[in-house]
């Protein structure tokens, strides 16, 4: 502190708390109760004013004097008699230094409080005033107790006068914060209150979505169902679930053919592998499609080609053109090919001509069942899920609703000790 002493100047002055209009006791939403926080809030920052002002007065009569200080010092003659002139220099420069810095920090201007925010600036702006009048006496303190003696008694007064304001400012700032603690504390509970609440209304509004959506899906699958029904109840599907029973035993008949085709082909792999250098795009096509499904070939018009091209791969073997282990065994198997081909090319055909017969008889009955059996499927899994969310939802609101009706009773206490009525809060 600037010299360190202190000077009374004016007594503490106390300020009653001007009357806050609240509600009756009773229900309160958040909002209203963050409304009445305000109203408290802005009465303690009235008080706070109120209390403040004498010391603003009194501040501003130092810096008023401080600045005289500062004019009389600008125009007094220094004695130097017996000073080296290196010395009137030094304190000719301090002496203007002086002056400029009283003069700057003497046109400082306290506004009382609005806001508490004001009021933290209202303390730290004389803080800051302070701290320099602080470091202009003690940076020059020599210069100003050897030629300036008779300001420097005005100014150590002044300082010490603000120096007692100051403190009774800390004083007075520190009771305010202290009764506004619970107003901060209160309103940091209702903001995040309000927070939830929020978040609890989305929640609601998407529950009542997943409702509306269940609805939905139980009047389509309740529709779906009674289609099915009606369909499965009528004579004209128990013909077709008779006509689909025979394409599915014909279809039976035809994996045979073609699983028989399969295995007399696996027998002669390693033979379409070496014949397969050199050749065309489209010979290299047939020697793969009878390596992977021979027995596509069956449905063509025409299987010459494909006779042709195991006639060709019979020479090569025979002719040792390829060199194979069992060469006797794979010509054993290309002559069973060759020769069960036109059979079961005949085969075939018969058969995928009886199962279009067939299919053609069955109206597509069977085929709309199994439709309707895959809806209904898609639904009831469709409407687990729904349910599933639906429980979840209400869960997390159930929860929420917990955390914020902790958070209003915990508010509740704390406006019944700001205000003495009883409030319970809602949101």
């Amino acid at each position: 502190m600037p010299f360190g002493l202190f000077k009374k100047k004016e007594s503490e002055t106390s300020a009653k708390l001007p009357a806050v209009s609240m509600p009756a006791a009773g229900m309160l939403s958040i909002q209203q109760a963050q409304d009445l926080l305000h109203n408290i809030e802005s009465a303690r920052v009235q008080e706070l004013a109120a209390r403040l002002a004498p010391i603003k007065e009194s501040a501003e009569e130092s810096l008023r004097v401080i600045e005289g200080i500062a004019n009389d010092m600008e125009h007094e003659k220094i004695k130097f008699e017996g000073v080296e002139h290196r010395f009137k220099s030094v304190a000719e420069n301090a002496r203007k230094t002086i002056v400029s810095s009283l003069r700057r920090e003497a046109s400082t201007e306290l506004l009382l409080p609005q806001s508490a925010n004001d009021a933290k600036k209202f303390k730290e702006k004389f803080e800051t005033m302070m701290n320099r009048f602080g470091e202009v006496s003690g940076s020059h303190s020599r210069v100003i107790t050897t030629f300036m003696k008779k300001q420097a008694s005005k100014m150590r007064e002044e300082f010490e006068a603000l120096t007692k304001l100051l403190n009774e400012t800390k004083t007075i700032m520190s009771d305010f914060e202290q009764k506004r603690a619970p107003i901060v504390k209160c309103n940091a509970i209702l903001n995040t209150a309000s927070q939830k609440a929020s978040s609890i209304r989305a929640a609601e509004a998407s529950l009542q979505s997943i409702k509306n959506e269940i609805e939905r899906i139980e009047n389509e699958l309740q529709g779906l169902k009674g289609e099915l029904a009606a369909l499965k109840g009528s004579p004209e599907f128990e013909q077709a679930v008779a006509v689909a029973q025979m394409v599915d035993e014909v279809e039976r008949q035809k994996e045979q053919v073609h699983s028989q085709l399969a295995d007399l082909f696996s027998h002669v792999s390693r033979a379409f592998t070496k014949y397969s250098y050199g050749l065309t795009k489209e010979t290299e096509a047939r020697l793969q499609m009878m390596s992977d499904e021979p027995w596509r070939m069956l449905y063509e018009s025409d299987i010459s080609t494909y006779s042709s091209l195991l006639a060709e791969i019979r020479k090569s073997i025979e002719s040792s053109k390829i060199q194979l282990k069992d060469s006797d065994k794979v010509l054993h198997y290309l002559n069973a090919i060759s020769g069960s081909l036109p059979e079961l090319q005949g085969k075939a055909q018969a058969l995928k001509t009886e199962a279009d017969l067939l299919r053609q008889k069955d109206g597509g009955l069977t085929g709309r069942a199994k439709e309707l059996e895959g809806r209904i499927l898609q639904h009831e899994e469709e409407l687990a899920r729904s349910r599933q969310s639906l429980e979840q939802q209400k869960r997390q609101i159930t929860e929420k609703s917990a955390e914020v009706g902790a958070l209003l009773n915990e508010a509740d206490e704390i406006l019944a000790d700001l205000t003495g009525q009883k409030y319970s809060l809602e949101y």
